[in-house]
């Protein structure tokens, strides 16, 4: 088989590791480029893309690219204007990829090169794979298609019942967590080397995915004080009082879950507003943010919340232990949270239709305006649908089946993520969706 796999800074060398192995077993590999100071070994054929030397004058606006540009965290959160480069790199893609013909494309959906190579494989008909944690149970991954939350085969592992409600409870109890949530250990040695290493990598030409030095700066100084500003406003307790009770937990940005996945509501101010705006008089919505948060935090959210005495802002200090038992409905558009609640039995609403919603009391909503009124009014009737301990196992088994054992993630923030265990986990994985009936 010929595989194509995209550069993605430190991701590349776990990547690549999954890589020689999968040549030892007689694929072709090869990479696409777009950082020069993230190469893979000699091992592999490369193909690098020269960064552009001078604006392209005229192009054709593609609706599809113009999508791309919009999820683009350069231009969302680091004052980049130019648009032109994505249509310099989506024409070296396409071209790209119709001279090699991959049988499978892998790599994430969250860098621009790699949602232009996302755009071109839908176009030609080729298969682009991205590898990423499932969340529940932990230690899994999934295979998603393309720039989607849909799985791609899985491992069809079926949890016996014990196992299956010794996770089910530890996940209720918060006693685990998520792969990607886990605390990350990077010494400061390895910081100051990575920051240096990114600011050649800019003066060198890369200014499409790296932020210029001095406004990576001003931003992380001002989200220093969003979040003092949120904190010093927020509140430490959810009320007691006869409101019914929403919780909206902010989700991190940038992040693919919502600029990508959740595009049509990365504007997280404007959909606090919608579901504060669709939500009954009697109601408070009540926002956490999340524990690691960066730039969905700025100064017009706090203001905007601030100024609605029906939204209360949470302090970072509170967990979320502490805060759902006190809580009626949950809104999310495509949170971890929607797997906790399913398994708590906890009202759950998501604005983007998921896996999750395979379980009856995960509600999707296309339209807030219309449908989270509904929401409301059965759960404060007491007709809200809720799962028994075999439909929870069933519902966690669907997560467990759709997905593959193995630790996603990149040795600059996990080390493990390369250990030979992991990395023959991954590949075992990896075979078996490259030939599936063998």
């Amino acid at each position: 088989m010929k595989l194509l796999f995209i550069e993605n800074r430190h991701k590349t060398y776990f990547f690549e590791a999954i890589a020689n192995q999968l040549k030892e077993k007689g694929h072709s590999i090869y990479w696409l480029v777009q950082n020069k100071q993230f190469l893979p070994s000699s091992n592999f054929k490369t193909h690098i893309i020269d960064y552009p030397s001078e604006k392209i004058k005229e192009f054709e606006k593609d609706k599809d690219v113009e999508g791309v540009i919009e999820s683009d965290r350069q231009l969302n959160h680091f004052k980049k204007t130019d648009t032109y480069y994505f249509y310099y790199y989506s024409d070296k893609i396409e071209n790209y990829l119709k001279e090699l013909k991959p049988d499978f494309v892998f790599g994430e959906a969250t860098a621009f090169h790699e949602l232009l190579t996302i755009y071109n494989c839908k176009k030609l008909g080729i298969l682009y794979l991205n590898p990423s944690t499932c969340r529940f149970p932990a230690g899994r991954f999934s295979f998603y298609k393309y720039d989607t939350l849909e799985p791609y085969y899985g491992s069809g592992e079926i949890l016996d019942e014990k196992n299956a409600v010794k996770i089910i409870d530890e996940i209720v109890n918060r006693q685990i967590a998520p792969d990607y949530m886990k605390p990350i250990s990077v010494s400061r040695k390895h910081k100051i080397k990575d920051k240096i290493l990114k600011m050649y990598s800019y003066f060198n030409g890369e200014k499409f995915n790296t932020p210029h030095p001095f406004f990576k700066f001003k931003v992380e100084q001002q989200k220093k004080k969003n979040i003092k500003m949120w904190d010093n406003k927020a509140t430490k307790e959810v009320e007691k009082n006869s409101f019914f009770k929403v919780l909206y937990p902010l989700q991190m940005q940038p992040e693919a879950n919502i600029d990508v996945w959740g595009k049509k509501y990365r504007n997280q101010q404007n959909l606090i507003q919608e579901i504060y705006e669709a939500l009954p008089p009697k109601t408070i919505l009540y926002i956490k943010p999340n524990p690691k948060s960066k730039y969905e935090l700025t100064e017009e959210l706090i203001s905007y919340i601030y100024k609605n005495e029906r939204i209360k802002m949470l302090h970072h200090s509170i967990k979320m232990k502490a805060i759902l038992p006190k809580i009626d409905l949950v809104v999310t558009v495509t949170g971890t949270i929607a797997i906790e609640c399913i398994l708590s039995n906890k009202p759950i609403v998501t604005l983007i239709e998921t896996i999750n919603n395979l379980a009856k009391n995960c509600i999707y909503i296309e339209n807030l305006k219309d449908d989270l009124k509904d929401v409301v009014s059965n759960i404060e009737a007491k007709k809200f649908n809720f799962l028994d301990k075999q439909e929870k196992i069933a519902f966690l088994n669907i997560l467990s089946s759709t997905s593959y054992k193995g630790k996603v993630s990149d040795p600059y923030t996990d080390k493990t993520s390369i250990f030979k265990e992991n990395i023959d986990n991954l590949v075992f994985a990896f075979n078996s969706i490259i030939k599936p009936n063998e």
